[in-house]
């Protein structure tokens, strides 16, 4: 079934179409033209979103600032709903799965595709921080962006991702814990993003169904992402800083400067995703 999750990914059959497939070394996948690609992939997927979904269907008559963030929803959510299923897939056949495995450990099929998945995320997160800068820009009172404090967190979580995941691929070692925190994250992602466009229709498309829809999903939404962020997040990220920092395996892999910066970049989102948590408990009760 795992193996079945990572063949039959569209990400990854879609990455393999335009560049071929791994040749007889299993080559890696390159990093800035596979940036460059999926980059352009979600920019052509928020494109179509805005225009063949939210315009057509009247979602752009409510305040410009709702309607950016059903856009930024739409796009995240597809990031998510791809990723998932191939993410599992590889994290639940890795011949080790220790945190600070090198990729040396694995074969070297199941590299290429996880650093293709690396990719994709790392993609995301890029756009999706020029869009918040892009939309944060007000060229008539200042030519520099100028986020909100929400902003602010989100690009600071988007950097710390990408700088852990970049260094995974530089060191050649820690890919398999920044993969599972990258499942951690996006797993409630769906159902996140699903609450936060009822929201947005509830503004736009009042109705009792829609409100109904936004009952559960608020619920639903509340209990999923309390149970991941005050409970299993913690704990993975307590056996992630263990495994990097406190086993022989972990410092030669991934080296005891990089783990500590790792420890802190994973403590600073887990600690702000856990205070949201409460916030998001406390508006759903």
């Amino acid at each position: 079934m795992y193996n079945f999750l990572v063949s039959s990914s569209p990400v990854l059959i879609g990455y393999k179409a335009v560049f071929g497939k791994p040749g007889p070394k299993d080559d890696p996948p390159p990093v800035l033209p596979s940036i460059i690609f999926f980059g352009t992939c979600l920019t052509i997927t928020r494109f179509l979103w805005e225009h063949f979904v939210l315009i057509p269907n009247g979602w752009q008559t409510a305040t410009v600032d709702k309607e950016r963030e059903c856009l930024g929803g739409l796009v995240a959510l597809t990031h998510s709903s791809l990723l998932l299923g191939p993410l599992l897939g590889l994290l639940m056949t890795h011949p080790t799965m220790k945190p600070s495995a090198r990729f040396a450990d694995s074969p070297a099929s199941w590299n290429y595709n996880a650093k293709t998945l690396i990719s994709f995320t790392t993609s995301y997160m890029f756009q999706d921080a020029f869009w918040m800068l892009y939309y944060a820009t007000d060229t008539s009172k200042s030519p520099f962006p100028a986020p909100t404090p929400d902003n602010v967190m989100f690009l600071l979580h988007h950097l710390a991702t990408v700088l852990y995941m970049s260094s995974c691929r530089y060191i050649e070692a820690g890919h398999y814990s920044a993969m599972w925190l990258m499942w951690l994250g996006e797993v409630t992602n769906p159902v996140h993003n699903s609450y936060l466009l009822l929201e947005y229709a509830e503004v736009s498309h009042p109705g009792p169904n829609i409100t109904m829809l936004l009952y559960y999903f608020s619920k639903a939404f509340a209990v999923s992402y309390g149970v991941l962020r005050i409970f299993i997040g913690p704990a993975a990220g307590l056996y992630i800083v263990y495994d990097l920092l406190l086993t022989p395996a972990g410092r030669k892999n991934v080296g005891l400067v990089l783990g500590i910066i790792w420890a802190v970049l994973i403590e600073e989102v887990l600690k702000g995703s856990f205070y949201y948590a409460f916030d998001v408990a406390i508006k759903a009760w």
